[in-house]
């Protein structure tokens, strides 16, 4: 394990601390934005494809980002953070809530039973699926699956627009959004019976990540987490 992915794993008890301290009323002070050694470690990742919708969306800047030495699995994938942890919500990170997070995968049938009523469009070209009022997108491309999650359906919407290929340039041969080659939200089973009778158009659930429905563990970066104000 990496020193990297091990600070994710566990906050410092000073994280805490201050988390228990902002609980109690204490006005917080935000995370800075990534740095440029940062910015460009993470694009040095080439295992697959990543997205992201560049330094800022909405007001919010971009604070941290995984890379290679946080890749585990491509179960897990890559995840850009965007602004500081803002509570502890249903819709959580190991605890801390941000304003919006993109995170790639390589795309693998699951189920989404528990993510309430879907609804199936077409973004970027490609197909995706909006779920929890709007404020979750998943969008299916190439041979992945691209998890946004906000705190407001603006913020979504405005990533969606701003999406594109973090650690490669688009060509014509290579275009940002190229078409998926799976079918979405289909089982195994589904897809061995489609083998026999032909593709059919992206229809069915898919899930929260794309991978297994379930988020990934590593905890966003602590400098994210909740500090106590300085002034």
């Amino acid at each position: 394990m990496s020193a990297s992915r091990a600070r994710r794993l566990r906050l410092p008890a000073v994280v805490a601390v201050a988390g228990t301290v902002v609980l109690a009323g204490c006005a917080t002070h935000g995370a800075p934005a990534i740095s440029a050694y940062d910015l460009w470690a993470a694009q040095r990742f080439k295992e697959f494809t990543v997205y992201w919708a560049g330094k800022q969306v909405d007001g919010v800047k971009l604070t941290a980002a995984d890379n290679l030495a946080d890749f585990v699995s491509s179960s897990i994938g890559i995840t850009l953070y965007y602004g500081d942890c803002e509570g502890r919500g249903p819709l959580h990170t190991a605890g801390c809530t941000l304003p919006l997070t993109i995170t790639t995968v390589r795309y693998s049938p699951h189920s989404d039973t528990s993510f309430g009523r879907l609804v199936w469009t077409t973004l970027r070209g490609v197909p995706a699926v909006v779920y929890h009022g709007g404020q979750n997108i998943e969008m299916y491309t190439d041979r992945m699956a691209i998890d946004i999650a906000a705190d407001s359906k603006r913020r979504a919407l405005a990533a969606v627009l701003a999406l594109e290929p973090f650690n490669r340039t688009p060509g014509p041969d290579f275009p940002a959004f190229p078409a998926p080659e799976f079918t979405p939200g289909l089982s195994w089973a589904d897809l061995i019976a489609l083998a026999a009778t032909g593709p059919s158009g992206a229809t069915g659930a898919s899930g929260a990540t794309g991978a297994t429905g379930e988020r990934s563990s590593i905890r966003p970066p602590p400098q994210l987490e909740p500090q106590p104000s300085r002034s």
